[in-house]
Parts: C-alpha cells; structure tokens; sequence
C-alpha cells in the first residue's frame, strides 16, 4: 500500500512538472524541435512535456535608455540623459518576434516572463532620442521635455513600423527622466535665470515707485484744488467772509473778550 501511495505521488509530481502556467497578460509560444509554432498559448494551463514553451510578456513594458550624450542644435554634447520608454509588443505576433529576432530574449524578472525583440527595440530608440535632441537647442533644450518625449514616441514608432514590420511593437509613450546640459552651459543657464530675476525685481520696483508717484501727485493735486477754492471764495466775498472764518477757526468758534470782559466784535473790511 505504501509502494502504490508513492507511486502516485511520484507521478502526480511528475505530471505537475510536465505542466506549464501562461499568466494574464501574457501569452505562451510553444517550440517542438527547435520549430516555433505560428499559434499563440493564451494564459491558463497546459501539459508541456514534450515541448518547450516560453512564457513571453505581452503587457505594456518599460524600457529604459540610460546614459546617453547626445548632442543639440548647436553642437553642446550633453553630459547625462536618461528616457524611460513603453513599448508593448501584438500578442499575436509573439511567435514573428522569436523567429525574426533568435537571440534577442530577456527575462523581465518582475513579470515573469520574457520580453522578445526589446534589444533590437534599444538600439532603435537610442538613434531617435540622439536625432529628437539634435532638434533643440543647448540653451532651451532642457525646458523641452515634454516635446522630447512626444518626439521619440513619433520618430520610433514610424522607425519600427518601417524597419521591423508594422504592428508588431507599439510606443506607447515617453518620459525624458533626466537631462543634464553641459556643466558650464548650465552655469550660464542659471547666471541667465538670475539675471532675468533682478530685472523683474526692478521692474517690480518701479511699479511700485510709479504707483505712489501717482498716489503722490493725485494729493498734490487735490491740495491744489482745495488752495484754488479757497482762493476763488476770497476774492468773491471781498475777503471778508474768509477772514471771520479764520478767526473763527483761531478762537475754536468763541469770540474773544477784552480784559473787562466785553466781547471784541470782528472788524468788518469791507
């Protein structure tokens, strides 16, 4: 009973063994003497004994192209820039890929599986990132990411459609992680950031300045105006009037009185 118990476990094993698991998000391609089959394995089990399968990534994938120098419109080698891309290759075609690019298979070890054809996607996206850069120039090239990236997207895309085939890998978007221009290039870039902010600071000040020079003058002038008045009610009145009201505003409304106590009555200039 013993010696059937462990054949049983011994043969469950092996037909564990002789299985192969493809995952969601990728697809399996089968090879049978060397000879890849046109037909794609799509995820769930199957019992792989006698054949060789490869589980390939057929997910959206990042590709990293690190370390370039490339050099800009005008001829400044840049010291650093990294590009991180993300390509994803037509499921369906994964067995094109294998054959088409033999050695060209690496393991995605956070996935799983093995990315096919994405060397040969490398060495393409490193020739548009160095043409894409030769479009801008070093002193505002590093303000263009943005228009970088959309630039790898179009130019790698088209590449890969003419070189490769199209339809059998999709860009499907870029990120220009790093960019470093050449170190006195960049100290000349900050010089200039700094500079441009001294001469906003002085505009700003003179802004500033004119803003009370108007406050200043609108005063002036409403003084002006008031003196003007003044000066219009003398000479209409005689001057009479005026100077009972300055006397008035002297003696804070109260008449003044002699020493005896009587009141001194205002003269009249008339």
């Amino acid at each position: 009973m013993k010696r059937i118990t462990t054949i049983i476990t011994i043969s469950a094993a092996a037909a564990l063994s002789a299985c192969s698991q493809i995952d969601t998000g990728n697809v399996g391609v089968e090879a049978t003497l060397g000879q890849v089959k046109n037909d794609v394995m799509h995820p769930g089990v199957y019992f792989t004994m006698f054949k060789r399968v490869t589980e390939v990534c057929a997910k959206e994938l990042p590709l990293s192209i690190n370390d370039l120098k490339p050099q800009t419109s005008d001829k400044i080698t840049l010291s650093d820039m990294d590009v991180d891309l993300y390509v994803q290759i037509d499921a369906s075609k994964a067995p094109s890929i294998m054959t088409k690019w033999p050695g060209d298979l690496t393991e995605a070890v956070e996935d799983g599986c093995a990315r096919v054809g994405m060397n040969f996607v490398t060495r393409q996206a490193r020739e548009a990132i160095y043409a894409s850069a030769a479009k801008f120039g070093s002193a505002t090239i590093h303000t263009e990411r943005s228009a970088i990236a959309s630039d790898v997207v179009k130019a790698l895309q088209s590449d890969l459609d003419a070189s490769a085939g199209k339809g059998l890998f999709f860009v499907r978007s870029a990120n220009v992680r790093n960019l470093v221009t050449d170190p006195a290039l960049e100290a000349n870039i900050k010089a200039a950031a700094q500079a441009q902010f001294k001469l906003q600071e002085e505009k700003n000040r003179l802004e500033v300045a004119k803003v009370e020079a108007d406050r200043k003058r609108a005063e002036a002038q409403g003084e002006a105006d008031a003196i003007r008045i003044k000066a219009e009610a003398v000479a209409k009145q005689g001057g009479a009037e005026y100077v009972q009201l300055k006397a008035i505003e002297k003696w804070d409304g109260k008449l003044p009185t002699t020493q005896a106590g009587g009141v001194t009555p205002f003269l009249n200039v008339k």
